[in-house]
C-alpha cells in the first residue's frame, strides 16, 4: 500500500491522507486517476474541488510519459530481437561456407536443428516481447553474446553456442 501511495503523492494536491483515501478506494494508478474524472473524484472524502482539475491534468500526463516509455522500450526490444536474428542468418551462412562438407554429418545435422530451435524460440520471444519487457532484453542480450563468438569456432562450439543462445531466450519465456 506504501508504494502505491507514494506514487500517487508525486501528484500535485495529493498529500498521504488523501493517498490513503484513493487507494483504499480502489484508485492506486494514475490510469484508474483519469478514468475516474472529475465526478468521480470529488466522491473522495477529503478532496479539494479546487485542486481536482490540476490532478487529473497531471495524472493524464504522467500516463501519457508511461505509455512513450512502454513503446519506446518495446521499439528497442523489437530491434534487438532483429539484429540477433540477423546474426544467427550470418552464422547459418558462415557454417554454409565453411563446413560445407560436414554440415551432412551428423554433428552437422545437430547443428542445423539447433539453428531451428533458436530461431523458434526467438519467435515465441518476439511474441511476448510486450509482457516480458526487462526479462526479454536480458535473454536477447545473452543469446546476442552466445552467438557473437561462433564465427571462427568448429562444429561442436558452435552447437553448443547455440544450445546456450536458446536456453537464454528459453527462461525469457519461463
Amino acid at each position: 500500500m506504501k508504494k502505491r501511495m507514494d506514487k500517487l503523492m508525486k501528484l500535485r494536491g495529493v498529500g498521504t491522507v488523501l493517498a490513503r483515501r484513493l487507494v483504499e478506494s480502489g484508485i492506486d494508478s494514475y490510469d484508474k486517476i483519469v478514468a475516474m474524472r472529475e465526478e468521480g473524484l470529488l466522491k473522495i472524502k477529503g478532496m479539494n474541488p479546487r485542486a481536482v482539475p490540476g490532478i487529473l491534468s497531471e495524472a493524464e500526463e504522467w500516463v501519457a510519459e508511461i505509455e512513450a516509455g512502454k513503446s519506446r522500450r518495446e521499439e528497442e526490444l523489437r530491434q534487438a530481437a532483429l539484429v540477433l536474428r540477423q546474426n544467427l542468418q550470418g552464422v547459418a551462412v558462415d557454417l554454409r561456407e565453411r563446413f560445407r562438407e560436414d554440415l551432412g554429418g551428423k554433428i552437422g545435422k545437430k547443428v542445423e536443428s539447433e539453428i531451428i530451435k533458436v530461431i523458434v524460440s526467438l519467435e515465441k520471444v518476439e511474441a511476448k516481447l510486450l509482457k516480458r519487457g526487462k526479462k526479454g532484453a536480458k535473454g536477447i542480450a545473452k543469446a546476442e553474446k552466445w552467438l557473437e563468438g561462433l564465427q571462427d569456432a568448429g562444429l561442436s562450439r558452435v552447437r553448443k553456442g547455440l544450445q546456450k543462445a536458446r536456453k537464454s531466450l528459453k527462461r525469457v519465456l519461463s
